[in-house]
């Protein structure tokens, strides 16, 4: 084989391999923002029946989760006020998902190696304690009537 043909064969190497592995971190996004097109077409929480939380109906109180569904309808139809009335968490994780995906496809776009273990694994375990305790705060303080701006709007049909 000549030189040309070997840059050519390897240029084509390289080409399906990249393909590969952009394949699963295009697959999950391209699913995520499909499933969110037809979630936004096809569903409306404010008027269709949200399947009720279990947290709720056993407690009357709101979970963590409550209003996940109708924030990120909101923020898809982007209307950030109401998405963070209904769920403030997600407001501020989906920006860090969006980031994190885009470093996976990055990364694997580069063809660079996995990245290093999750950070509590690393002795990071304050981290992870400062999202949990945040997690915990939020759940709390939307229970609260002085912070009633955090509970979610009204379910339809609870």
């Amino acid at each position: 084989m000549t030189s040309a043909a070997l840059r050519a064969h390897a240029g084509e190497e390289s080409r399906s391999a990249r393909a590969r592995r952009l394949a699963v971190p295009l697959l999950v996004g391209g699913g995520a923002i499909g499933g969110a097109v037809v979630s936004q077409l096809l569903f409306d929480p404010y008027r269709q029946d949200v399947p009720l939380c279990l947290w709720h109906a056993l407690t009357g109180g709101y979970c963590p989760g409550c209003g996940m569904t109708r924030a990120v309808h909101a923020l898809l139809a982007g209307d950030l006020p109401l998405a963070l009335h209904n769920n403030a968490f997600v407001v501020v994780l989906v920006p860090a998902v969006v980031v994190v995906w885009w470093r996976w496809l990055r990364r694997r776009w580069r063809g660079e190696p996995p990245p290093p273990p999750p950070p509590w694994t690393r002795g990071r375990r304050a981290l992870v304690a400062a999202l949990v305790v945040a997690l915990v705060l939020f759940t709390v303080a939307r229970n609260l009537p002085a912070f009633a701006v955090l509970a979610p709007t009204s379910l339809i049909g609870a």
